[in-house]
């Protein structure tokens, strides 16, 4: 599963290869990691490649927007804005 996220951020430069809404394996995997931050998201809408900074935006229950970034190997969920 990592290797889906690590492979998501090193393309997500690349908007036109994911142009739909995110493969089911990757939605999974995206709640999966927001819900161990301690952040809410019943259910994934869509995962999209960040315009800058190598990142995924993750938009969960239609309201809620979180960013997920690889940091020194590790992913950081935060909050976007």
């Amino acid at each position: 599963m990592k290797r889906i996220l690590t492979v998501m951020l090193g393309v997500g430069m690349c908007a036109g290869a994911l142009a739909d809404s995110g493969s089911p394996q990757l939605k999974v995997e995206s709640q999966r990691l927001i819900r161990e931050s301690g952040h809410e998201c019943n259910n994934v809408e869509g995962v999209y490649p960040a315009a800058f900074g190598g990142s995924l935006i993750v938009i969960c229950d239609d309201t809620r927007r979180y960013t997920i970034k690889s940091k020194d190997g590790h992913y950081v969920v935060g909050v976007a804005e």
